[in-house]
C-alpha cells in the first residue's frame, strides 16, 4: 500500500510539474512583458507640450540637501510643492508656459527665491542652488506641504503622511504601532480588510519605529499600481543612510504595579515587559552611506482564561472559573541597509530585516483550559534590492526585488485527544500538534514615471512565487465534540458511577462528534502570481485631472489565470476665480481581485484523501481519553473528509465606486465627505458539497441522510459562489493651527451585508441566501482622532482616541442538526419574542426549527461599544553645540510603492496629511527625550463580541475583553514610560 500511495504521489508530483511548466509557456509573454517594460524605459524620450522646471539643491560643501521643499508659482497664482529626493533633486513637470518663481527652503539654511523663469515646451529649465548656512535659530512650525487644495490623484484629503516629529506620536512597541496604524487607516472597503506595504512589498513585520522614515495612509484609493482598494492601505517607507553621523538608543518599560488589572480575574501575578532599541546611521566614503536598527522586547504578560468547567456536584450547568496564565514572550528586530549613489541619477539600495519571536503558552483564549496552551517560534529573514534611476528629465525607473525566509515552530505541551465541549472549554491536548512550517518567497517589481504635455504615465508590473512546505501533525490526536456542558456533565457523571460508554451515551452523555486525521505530515506547494499595470494621469485643465488606469493580474492554482481589472478616477476643482479651487469634487471607480492564498492551496493538498486521511464519527460508542486505531472506527457512522479547490473557482472581485467632496473651510482647516460602494461577486466560501440534502437527515440517526455523492463522506469545496455588499460614508478632517495644535480624524458609516465570511461555511449548504446577513467585521459607527499638541515648557501632548459601535455576532444552536459536520446551525425566533430587544435571552428561541423554517438572521445581535485613548506626554531635552543644519540625510530610494514624479525622493506632507512638525525638539547636537504613555487612558472597560451559542452559560454575554487598540488581555490600562537619546 504504502508503495503505491509513493506512486500516486509521484504521479501527482510529475503531474503538478507539468501543469506548472505549461503555465510557465503560457504566460511567457507576460513576464517578457514585464522585462521589456524595465528595458524600454531606458530608452523611450516622450514628446512633450509643456515645460520642466528641475534641479539639485546642496549645502556649502556640496553635499546633497533631502527633504528640501520646493514651491513653484505660476500664472494665475497657482502653486506646487515637492521636496528633494534623498539625492537633493526635485523636478516639477507637466507646467503650461508661462513665467514661474521657485523658492527652496529647509531648517537651518537660508531660503532661496528666484523669479522671472521663463517655461517654454519642449525646454526644460534647471535650476540649482547651493544654501547658506545660518546659524539663527529657527521656530518649528507646523506647515502642509500644500496649502490649497489639489487635483492631483495622490494629494485627497483623507490620506495622512506621518514623518519626522509626527512619528513620535505613535508608540514604540511593534504591535500597538500596528494597531495604532490601522485605527488611523481606518475601516478598509471590502470584505478583506487593509493591508500593509513595507518598502513597497506586502506583508512581512513592522520594522523599529525609529528606522520609518514616514507613513502614507490612504493616499491615491483608484491607483492601478495596487491590487486593492486604497482606503484602509498603509504605506511605510523606511530610513536611508545619512550623510553625517546620527543615531539614538531608545529604552521602555511597564510593570503590572503601573496598570489596571483585568475584570475578568481577581487573582493575577505580577508581569513586566521591558523594549530596547537603537539605530545609527551615516556615510561610508562619498558614495555609501549606511543605516542600523534594532529592537528587543521581552514581556512575561498574562493570558486571561474564563471557561465554564463541571463541577464536583455534576451541576449541569457548570461553574465559571477565570484564571491568568503566565505566557512570557519576546520579540527581536534587525535591520541594516545600504545605499550606493552609483552615479548622478542612479541610486542602489540593500535592505536586511531579520525578525525572530519566541511565545510560551500561546494559542489560549477565553475557553480554553490551560493544556491547551503550546510554545511557538518564528524567523522571518527578508532582503530587500531597490534600483532607482532618472532616465531623463522626464523618465524616472525603478526596480525591486525581494527574497524572504519564513519559519514557524510549534510544539504543544500535551498530545492528548482534544475535548471541545461548545460553549464552555476546550481542554485535552491542542489540536494544532506539532509543526515546522516554512515558507520562501520572491518577487520582482518594475516601476516606471514619464511625462509629457499634460499627461504622466506611469506603468509597471509584479511576479511573485510562493513556496510553502509544512510538516504538520494538526488533528492528529482526535478531537471530541459535545454539544454543552451539560451533555460533557452527564458523561464525567457516568465515568463516577462506572457506567459503560453505551449507558453514558443512552443517558445523554456522549460526545456529539469525534474527528482525527492519519496520513502524511510532510506536503509542499507553490504559487505564482504576475500582474502589468499602466495609469496615465491627464491635467486636462489646471483645475480639472482625469486618470484611467489598467491592471491584468492572475495567479496559478485557480482555473482563471487572466483577470482584466480597470480604474479611474476624476478631481474637479470648483470655483477659486482663477486662484487655487477651495472645493474639490472627487470621483473613482474600479475592479478590485483578491488572490487565492497559499494557506488554502496548502490544506487541499494536504487532506485531500492521498496524502491525509480526515474521518468524521458522529455519536461515537467510544469516549475520551480514548483513541481508537484508524482502522477501527471505520463503519457506517464515519465519513471521510477531504478538501479540494472547486473546478469553476475564480478570483473573487469587487466593484467600488466612489465619489467625494473636499472643502478648504479656511487656511487651517480642510474637510472632505466621500461615499464609497461596494459590490463583490465570486466571493470566497467554502462548502460541503456532500452534506445530506435537506430534509433526509435525522439527528437521531448519524448514518441516515441522502448525499448527492453517496456516501463517501463529506467534500469541503472551496468556491466563489458568495456576494458581498457594502455602502459607506466617510467624513475627514484636518486642523493645523500653528505649532500648537494639529488633529486629523474621521468618522465612518458603515453597512455591510454577506454570505461568504472569509472563507467559512454556510448555515445550510444548498441555501446561501440563509446565510446573507451582517458581515460579522463590520462596525457601523466609528470615529477617530489623532494629533499633537504643543504645550506649555515644551511639553508635547499626542492623543489617540478611538471609538466603534458595537460588531455583530451570531446566534447559534452549538449542534449540527443538518447533518454536514458543522456546528453553525441557528434557531429561529418563538412566536411572540421580541426581535427587536437587543440584549437576547434564550427563550426567544426555538431550539428545533421545522424545514423551511426562518432562521434568525445571520449576525442579528450587536456587541457593546467600545472606546479608548491612548496619549503620549513627552518633552525633549537638548544639549551640546548647536547643529549646523535642521536635518541630516543621506541618498536613497523613491517612495515605498516607487518614486515620485518630481524626483528620487519622497513627496512630503500630501494636503490631506498628517505628518506636521511640532511639539518639543532642539537644535543641540545631543537630545534626550523622556515621557510616559498611557494606553485605554480612561480605564474604560472595552467588552469583546459576547457569546453567540445558545448552549452556553455565557450567551449574550461577553467572558473577556476587546483587545487589540482598545486594551490588552493582561491589564484594562496600562502605562509605559519610556527614554529616548539621540545625536
Amino acid at each position: 500500500m504504502t508503495g503505491a500511495t509513493d506512486y500516486v504521489s509521484l504521479a501527482r508530483g510529475v503531474a503538478e510539474d507539468a501543469e506548472m511548466n505549461e503555465l510557465i509557456e503560457k504566460f511567457k509573454p507576460l513576464l517578457w512583458a514585464l522585462v521589456a517594460s524595465v528595458c524600454v524605459s531606458a530608452a523611450v524620450f516622450a514628446q512633450t507640450g509643456s515645460g520642466t522646471v528641475s534641479g539639485q539643491v546642496t549645502d556649502p560643501s556640496g553635499a546633497a540637501i533631502p527633504a528640501a521643499t520646493a514651491t513653484l508659482t505660476g500664472p494665475n497664482h497657482e502653486t506646487k510643492v515637492t521636496q528633494t529626493g534623498e539625492q537633493g533633486r526635485y523636478a516639477f513637470h507637466s507646467l503650461a508656459p508661462g513665467t514661474y518663481s521657485v523658492q527652496i527652503s529647509t531648517q537651518g539654511f537660508s531660503t532661496f527665491m528666484k523669479s522671472g523663469l521663463r517655461v517654454a515646451a519642449g525646454h526644460p529649465l534647471v535650476v540649482d542652488t547651493q544654501l547658506a548656512v545660518t546659524m539663527e535659530r529657527q521656530q518649528v512650525t507646523v506647515e502642509s506641504e500644500n496649502e490649497h487644495l489639489s487635483v492631483s490623484p495622490e494629494d485627497n484629503v483623507g490620506a495622512v503622511v506621518l514623518k519626522g516629529e509626527a512619528l513620535k506620536s505613535l508608540s514604540d512597541d511593534p504591535d500597538d504601532l500596528q494597531a495604532e496604524l490601522q485605527q488611523l487607516a481606518g475601516p478598509a472597503a471590502g470584505p478583506n480588510g487593509g493591508e500593509i506595504y513595507i518598502d513597497g512589498f506586502s506583508g512581512g513585520e513592522l520594522p523599529p519605529k525609529d528606522a520609518i522614515l514616514e507613513v502614507r495612509v490612504n493616499q491615491n484609493p483608484f491607483s492601478a499600481q495596487y491590487e486593492r482598494l486604497g482606503y484602509g492601505r498603509i504605506d511605510i517607507t523606511t530610513k536611508p543612510g545619512y550623510s553625517k553621523y546620527h543615531g539614538s538608543a531608545f529604552s521602555y518599560g511597564n510593570d503590572s504595579s503601573f496598570n489596571s488589572r483585568n475584570p475578568f480575574v481577581t487573582d493575577q501575578p505580577g508581569y513586566h515587559s521591558e523594549m530596547f532599541a537603537g539605530n545609527v546611521g551615516g556615510p561610508i566614503g562619498k558614495k555609501v552611506s549606511f543605516f542600523f536598527g534594532m529592537f528587543h522586547r521581552s514581556s512575561d504578560s498574562t493570558s486571561i482564561i474564563t471557561p465554564v468547567v463541571p463541577t464536583p456536584a455534576f451541576d449541569p450547568n457548570g461553574m465559571q472559573v477565570s484564571q491568568a496564565i503566565p505566557s512570557p514572550s519576546s520579540r527581536t528586530n534587525i535591520s541594516p541597509r545600504l545605499d550606493f549613489q552609483l552615479t548622478n541619477n542612479n541610486v542602489l539600495s540593500v535592505r536586511y530585516q531579520r525578525w525572530s519571536r519566541n511565545d510560551t503558552n500561546a494559542g489560549l483564549t477565553e475557553f480554553s483550559l490551560p493544556s491547551q496552551a503550546y510554545d511557538s517560534s518564528g524567523v522571518s529573514q527578508r532582503v530587500q534590492v531597490s534600483d532607482t534611476q532618472v532616465i531623463s528629465a522626464r523618465t524616472v525607473m525603478q526596480n525591486r526585488f525581494e527574497y524572504r525566509h519564513f519559519t514557524n515552530d510549534q510544539n504543544p505541551f500535551n498530545s492528548d485527544p482534544e475535548i471541545h465541549v461548545i460553549g464552555a472549554f476546550t481542554g485535552g491536548g491542542s489540536n494544532s500538534g506539532t509543526s515546522l512550517n516554512t515558507e520562501d518567497q520572491y518577487e520582482l517589481q518594475s516601476l516606471t514615471s514619464m511625462t509629457f504635455g499634460k499627461h504622466s504615465l506611469t506603468y509597471g508590473g509584479r511576479v511573485r512565487h510562493i513556496n510553502q512546505g509544512v510538516n504538520s501533525t494538526n488533528g492528529f490526536n482526535g478531537t471530541y465534540t459535545f454539544t454543552g456542558i451539560k451533555a460533557y456533565t452527564i458523561y464525567q457523571q457516568g465515568l463516577a458511577q462506572g457506567l459503560t460508554p453505551a449507558e453514558i451515551v443512552a443517558a445523554g452523555g456522549g460526545a456529539n462528534q469525534f474527528s482525527i486525521t492519519a496520513g502524511n505530515p510532510i506536503a509542499e506547494v507553490n504559487r505564482l502570481d504576475y500582474a502589468l499595470y499602466t495609469e496615465d494621469t491627464w491635467r486636462a485643465l489646471p483645475n480639472l485631472s482625469l486618470t484611467l488606469g489598467m491592471r491584468f493580474e492572475g495567479q496559478t492554482d485557480i482555473q482563471d489565470h487572466f483577470d482584466i481589472a480597470p480604474r479611474i478616477g476624476i478631481a474637479w476643482g470648483i470655483g477659486g476665480g482663477g486662484k487655487a479651487s477651495k472645493t474639490v469634487l472627487r470621483a473613482g471607480g474600479g475592479i478590485f481581485y483578491d488572490r487565492f492564498d497559499v494557506d488554502n492551496i496548502l490544506q487541499a493538498e494536504q487532506l485531500n484523501g492521498v496524502n491525509q486521511q480526515r474521518y468524521v464519527v458522529n455519536s461515537p460508542t467510544f469516549l475520551p481519553p480514548g483513541l481508537p486505531p484508524i482502522n477501527s472506527i471505520a463503519g457506517s457512522a464515519t465519513y471521510p473528509t477531504v478538501y479540494r479547490i472547486g473546478g469553476q473557482y475564480e478570483a473573487p472581485y469587487v466593484i467600488e465606486g466612489a465619489v467625494g467632496l473636499e472643502r478648504q473651510v479656511n487656511k487651517n482647516i480642510k474637510t472632505s465627505l466621500t461615499y464609497i460602494t461596494t459590490h463583490g461577486v465570486r466571493q470566497f466560501l467554502t462548502r460541503n458539497i456532500n452534506a445530506p440534502l435537506p430534509g433526509t437527515f435525522n439527528p437521531a440517526n448519524p448514518a441516515s441522510g441522502i448525499r448527492p455523492f453517496g456516501n463517501v463522506g463529506n467534500i469541503y469545496q472551496y468556491e466563489s459562489s458568495g456576494l458581498y455588499n457594502e455602502n459607506q460614508l466617510i467624513a475627514n478632517f484636518n486642523i493645523r493651527m500653528g505649532a500648537a495644535l494639529s488633529l486629523f480624524g474621521y468618522y465612518t458609516l458603515s453597512y455591510a451585508n454577506t454570505n461568504a465570511a472569509g472563507g467559512s461555511f454556510p448555515t445550510n449548504q444548498y441555501d446561501l441566501s440563509q446565510s446573507y446577513g451582517s458581515a460579522a467585521w463590520i462596525t457601523r459607527n466609528r470615529f477617530f482622532v489623532g494629533g499633537s499638541a504643543g504645550l506649555p515648557y515644551g511639553f508635547t501632548f499626542s492623543p489617540f482616541l478611538v471609538f466603534t459601535s458595537g460588531r455583530p455576532y451570531n446566534v447559534t444552536l452549538g449542534d449540527d442538526y443538518n447533518g454536514d459536520s458543522i456546528f453553525n446551525d441557528r434557531p429561529s425566533f418563538v412566536p411572540g419574542a421580541c426581535v427587536t430587544c437587543s440584549q437576547p435571552a434564550v427563550g426567544y428561541f426555538n431550539q428545533n426549527p421545522a424545514p423551511g423554517e426562518a432562521l434568525v438572521p445571520v449576525n442579528y445581535y450587536f456587541g457593546p461599544d467600545q472606546f479608548s485613548m491612548n496619549a503620549r506626554l513627552s518633552k525633549t531635552f537638548g544639549f551640546g553645540k548647536e547643529v549646523e543644519s535642521g536635518r541630516g540625510g543621506g541618498f536613497g530610494g523613491g517612495g515605498p510603492h516607487g518614486h515620485d514624479r518630481e524626483g528620487l525622493g519622497g513627496r512630503g506632507l500630501s494636503s490631506g496629511g498628517g505628518g506636521p512638525r511640532f511639539g518639543s525638539s532642539s537644535d543641540r547636537r545631543f537630545t534626550l527625550e523622556v515621557g510616559v504613555m498611557a494606553h485605554n487612558l480612561f480605564n474604560k472597560v472595552n467588552l469583546g463580541t459576547p457569546v453567540g451559542n445558545i448552549t452556553s452559560r455565557y450567551f449574550g454575554l461577553s467572558n473577556t475583553l476587546a483587545g487589540g487598540f482598545f486594551n490588552h488581555q493582561s491589564a484594562n490600562r496600562m502605562v509605559d514610560l519610556f527614554m529616548r537619546f539621540s545625536f
